[in-house]
């Protein structure tokens, strides 16, 4: 019983703290009136034949009254829960009410545009579970709780100071001023180790310092909630919403310790220069400099913000992150120098220059080959072109892949690719084999292309049957280095080889490189897939030869793979048969449909007539086998542009199934596209 009666008084005492509260924020409270204004919008309810001083008390009275509108001439009052911009309004009177003590009011708060609204989403949870039914409430005065909360935090233990203000907001969950204790403490608290509090207490700050925000009032308390919002935003990893809050929050008042907070987090996650590189393996070189935010995409010329050793730079190109500089030269040094003002698409600029001080180095010594055609012709001094950069010698190594290898190189994937150390050891000990190794000599131009002819007639005296693969790599470059080097696929041959499959079978045409004539008696092997020999023959005085319909059936292994020629044993070519054949459907090459029993074909004599000139228009006549169609009268139908018939002209057609017909035109003839129509049975 005694412990019922102590909490009735305990409640009583609550009761009584509470409207105690209330009644002195009564009287601190007073009203601040604007004439021909409106406070719009959060309407709590109307009072109708009042005075304007009755209008007030009655505002004043009401612990959720925080302005009005009052309507002179219909004695109207309009309490508002809440104001936000004043409005002109003609004749009416606006009032909010503000502190006697302490800082102004200033409203609503704002919507935070940066604020992303599944945190809002997770702030409201955050409420939800405080101030819900769940949540166990504190049995101790309110007073005596919020004093413990603080001598908490002044001890250091604002683990102990978190779990007194939920507690107090869990009683008094609008009280925005124990949000911003609470984001506070929360802040304060050093994760356990092994835990999942690195990320729950950011979440738990941001979601009391958002609540904090929506409730608080003054300039002060809202600008402290929103520098509490962007510690939290920072230690979550979301740097651009930080950056904004402490940017709102600097706004509304000044604070030494928000502004260098501010400024360390621009310094490390703002827009700035994250990274640079050199681009010196070019003919002509540029320093590129990388960005954090995206640049905008038109409207700003960047190379005013951009100077090269205090100049302004020959070339700049500005791209998503990035800032390229150009017009360089290898082996100087520059200092390039990106000015204040630099903006980013998000709208912050760099308020500091920033200068990057490099050194663009020579090029590194390169080779490559000059093309992807791998046909040398067998008529001509033969020399393949490698292109190097500041080597002064290259080593060039050849290797022959046999031609009973081909089948196995065309089924693999190494084929017309550049090489790197693992497919040329796998050509030279399985496919194919070395057959020249050497330096060349290069007149090196310092970081220019050089270009220099490789003689394969002295480095092949005698050539055999195959495909050969050079390569190129700077002298005593390391064997073991498995990038991909230089690699030219080449074949020495004046056999040029085309193919088609019909209904006869495939049919091979060998000619000659050199001077495009037919090859007679060239030797044509077709190959499987799995090596095996298909068919061969031997091309006739045409250059002709043509296999069985039935080998180019095959599935499996047996699809045909290659197929090869040879003159003699100093020429040779092989044709890939398991590329897709050169698709002649889109090149107009498919002709008009078949005409039937009977086609014409007609013609003027020229595309443009003027008003009084003849018309001559001719025709033939011919059936499916092209043969004249005699007697056979055609009626030619003369359309005017606007799509009226002019006349009809009938021609018997008896010379050979040719028509002739003329078509005076008159003077006044309309102008525009005329058109004939040709018909056997003019209905």
């Amino acid at each position: 019983m005694a412990m019922r009666a102590a909490r009735g008084l305990s409640i009583l005492f609550l009761l009584f703290f509470a409207w105690a509260s209330v009644a002195q924020a009564a009287e601190a409270r007073r009203v601040v009136t604007s004439g021909n204004s409106d406070y719009f919008g959060f309407d709590l309810r109307s009072d109708q034949n009042v005075s304007l001083d009755q209008c007030t008390t009655t505002c004043l009275g009401d612990p959720a009254c925080r302005a009005f509108t009052y309507n002179p001439k219909a004695k109207w009052c309009f309490l508002k829960s809440d104001y936000n911009t004043l409005k002109p309004f003609k004749g009416a009177v606006a009032g909010k009410v503000v502190n006697v003590e302490g800082d102004p009011d200033i409203g609503a708060p704002p919507a935070l545009a940066f604020f992303p609204a599944w945190m809002a989403d997770q702030a409201q949870q955050y409420r939800n579970r405080l101030a819900g039914p769940a949540y166990t409430k504190p049995t101790e005065g309110l007073t005596a709780l919020r004093e413990a909360a603080r001598q908490a935090s002044q001890a250091g233990d604002h683990r102990l100071a978190v779990q007194k203000y939920e507690a107090l907001v869990s009683v008094l969950p609008d009280d925005g001023q124990l949000w911003l204790e609470l984001a506070r403490e929360t802040l304060a608290v050093q994760p356990a180790a092994n835990s999942a509090e690195a990320s729950t207490l950011p979440a738990n700050a941001t979601s009391a310092g958002f609540n904090a925000y929506k409730l608080l009032r003054t300039t002060k308390t809202r600008a402290e909630a929103l520098a509490l919002l962007g510690d939290g935003l920072d230690r979550r990893d979301l740097a651009r919403p930080a950056l904004q809050a402490y940017e709102a929050s600097l706004a509304l008042a000044s604070s030494p310790w928000v502004t260098a907070a501010y400024q360390d987090l621009k310094a490390r996650k703002g827009f700035r220069v994250v990274d640079h590189t050199v681009d010196a393996d070019t003919s002509a070189p540029r320093i590129c400099a990388q960005f954090s935010e995206d640049l905008v995409k038109t409207g700003v010329d960047y190379a005013q913000f951009v100077t090269v050793d205090n100049a302004a730079p020959k070339g700049v190109e500005a791209k998503d992150k990035q800032i390229c500089v150009e017009g360089l030269e290898h082996g100087q040094h520059y200092d390039v120098t990106f000015r204040p003002g630099l903006r980013a698409a998000v709208g912050e600029v760099i308020s500091t220059p920033v200068v990057l001080s490099i050194y663009v180095q020579d090029r590194a010594p390169s080779a490559r080959f000059t093309g992807d055609s791998f046909v040398l012709p067998a008529g001509a001094r033969r020399g393949i072109p490698v292109v190097t950069v500041n080597m002064s010698a290259a080593e060039m190594k050849l290797y022959r892949i046999g031609d009973r290898s081909l089948t196995q190189l065309l089924s693999g994937y190494q084929f017309l690719r550049q090489l790197d150390g693992y497919d040329i050891s796998n050509i030279s000990d399985q496919m194919g084999e070395p057959v020249w190794q050497g330096l060349i000599d290069i007149a090196n131009d310092l970081n220019k292309e050089v270009t220099t002819s490789f003689p394969v007639d002295e480095a092949l005296p005698q050539r055999k049957p195959g495909v050969y693969v050079l390569t190129a790599q700077p002298v005593d470059e390391n064997d073991d280095d498995y990038d991909s080097r230089a690699t030219q696929w080449f074949v020495v041959s004046d056999i040029g080889l085309s193919t088609y499959t019909g209904q006869d079978g495939l049919n091979v045409f060998a000619r000659s490189l050199a001077t495009a004539k037919p090859i007679s008696g060239a030797e044509l092997t077709l190959l499987a897939r799995n090596n095996e020999i298909l068919g061969t023959a031997t091309t006739d005085a045409e250059g002709r030869a043509v296999f069985n319909p039935g080998l180019t059936r095959g599935d499996g292994g047996m699809v045909p793979a290659v197929l090869t020629a040879k003159q003699g044993d100093s020429d040779f070519v092989f044709l890939d048969m398991g590329r897709a054949g050169f698709d002649l459907s889109d090149r107009g090459v498919t002709g008009r449909p078949a005409p039937g029993a009977l086609d014409v074909y007609a013609w003027t004599e020229r595309g443009i007539y003027r008003a009084g000139e003849d018309v001559h228009v001719a025709a033939l006549a011919r059936d499916s086998a092209a043969k004249a169609v005699e007697n056979l009268p055609l009626t030619f139908i003369f359309t005017r542009p606007d799509g009226v018939e002019n006349r009809r002209i009938i021609s018997d057609g008896a010379s050979a199934g040719g028509h002739a017909v003329d078509l005076p035109l008159e003077p006044n003839a309309m102008r525009g596209t005329w058109t004939v129509a040709i018909h056997t049975d003019p209905k």
